[in-house]
């Protein structure tokens, strides 16, 4: 066994458990995963699962210094959105490298990161935050159309709505209050879920970049098309391909506002998620995260020697030289099957079909039957995932698409 330690936080809806656990099997490491609820590791980690409400790490501070004492703790890392901050407090009180605490909060507040942006001078589109009591006659005063409003600490496209007239702002704030008013809501947002961000609507295309921070500088790992149009009203995303069909001139300003973005916000190490909006006026940042690509997206990211996504980051962590790593294969991409209508799943028909299409690879359902979906704005769940693989990126997309057109949701109770 490696003398490596880490610890490994993922929350209990997590897409990416399987994933991390395999990487971290594979690089033979001392692991203790810290989670929420413990069904999700059942068996799997007896002696090293650690069960805590995220909210209250303090609480478990004395077991969590003991196990990375005994260890050798090398590195502490949240696997997506909800467990970054806990990840960058544990790894500041045990006193491992990680990013600046200030720094992460920075990534999961939209109008603080908006801020720091607009003061370094990247390319921002104007913005504007208001109280959720605030009357539409107020903002609308303050605004001009088109513009997008969200709230500021939702992620996955939740609560994000394009608006272009009274009417639409009036109906979309209606719906990100009621969004807001959720007790689960409320309980990870806190004061957060009394503001709402008002910024300009950025039209071109959209692709984002996922990477690697070592002492603060980015090492590109790859950059997604989204060939999907995302204008609105809602931004759910559907396909994204690999590598970019972006001209490498277009690719290399694109990097340097991700490079500017990245320094602004104090990002010195682990993975980046990167959304950027390209059009004639440049490059502009919709949103810089500090981890990884979400659901199960970093299937399609293989890299030389076999090596995962997941298996990469650990590495990046543990303080071991990716600087070389490159992708291997052709063109890939995922489809993220959105949720398209209110009600309880009943069934999906016709993954055998979809799975049969030439250039898939592989079909993933997330979704349990009787499980109640939402399409966003409001909900947060995607039915499952459908991977391609082909020589080009439009023989990727057209598989996908292919695929997609199988696959019949049957819900009860449809609203």
């Amino acid at each position: 066994m490696d003398d490596s330690a880490v610890i490994l936080i993922i929350p209990s809806a997590s897409y990416r458990t399987s994933a991390f656990i395999n990487a971290v099997e594979k690089l033979d490491l001392k692991v203790l995963v810290i989670s929420d609820k413990s069904q999700v590791f059942s068996g799997k980690y007896p002696d090293n699962l650690m069960i805590m409400n995220f909210h209250h790490w303090k609480d478990r501070l004395d077991e969590i210094s003991e196990w990375s004492e005994r260890n050798g703790l090398k590195a502490v890392i949240g696997v997506d959105e909800e467990s970054i901050v806990l990840a960058a407090n544990l790894s500041k009180y045990l006193k491992v490298e990680h990013n600046p605490v200030e720094s992460v909060l920075l990534t999961k507040d939209k109008y603080l990161m908006r801020i720091e942006l607009k003061k370094a001078g990247v390319n921002s589109p104007w913005f504007k935050r208001f109280s959720i009591h605030d009357s539409t006659n107020k903002i609308i005063n303050e605004i001009s159309f088109p513009c997008v409003i969200k709230p500021t600490f939702l992620s996955a496209s939740r609560g994000v709505i394009r608006v272009n007239t009274i009417k639409e702002l009036a109906n979309g704030i209606k719906t990100i209050n009621e969004l807001l008013s959720l007790e689960e809501i409320r309980e990870r947002g806190g004061e957060k879920s009394d503001w709402i961000l008002v910024e300009e609507y950025i039209p071109g295309k959209e692709v984002a970049i996922e990477g690697i921070v070592s002492k603060g500088k980015l090492k590109i790992l790859t950059v997604f098309d989204k060939p999907e149009p995302l204008e609105g009203p809602t931004f759910e995303e559907t396909i994204i391909v690999t590598p970019t069909a972006l001209s490498e001139k277009n690719q290399l300003s694109m990097f340097e506002t991700a490079q500017n973005a990245v320094k602004t916000l104090g990002i010195v190490k682990g993975p980046v998620h990167v959304e950027v909006r390209v059009n004639t006026n440049g490059n502009y940042i919709l949103e810089c995260a500090s981890r990884s690509i979400g659901g199960l997206c970093s299937k399609v990211l293989e890299f030389q020697g076999g090596i995962s996504l997941e298996e990469l980051i650990l590495r990046s962590y543990l303080g071991r030289n990716v600087e070389k790593s490159k992708l291997t294969g052709s063109a890939r991409g995922v489809m993220m099957m959105p949720t398209e209508k209110m009600g309880i799943l009943k069934e999906m028909r016709g993954v055998e079909d979809a799975l049969n299409v030439k250039g898939v690879t592989d079909l993933q359902i997330t979704v349990k039957q009787g499980e109640m979906l939402e399409p966003l704005p409001k909900g947060d769940r995607y039915l499952g995932f459908i991977f391609a693989e082909d020589k080009d990126q439009e023989l990727v997309i057209k598989a996908l698409k292919n695929a997609w057109s199988k696959i019949a949701v049957v819900l009860e109770n449809n609203f």
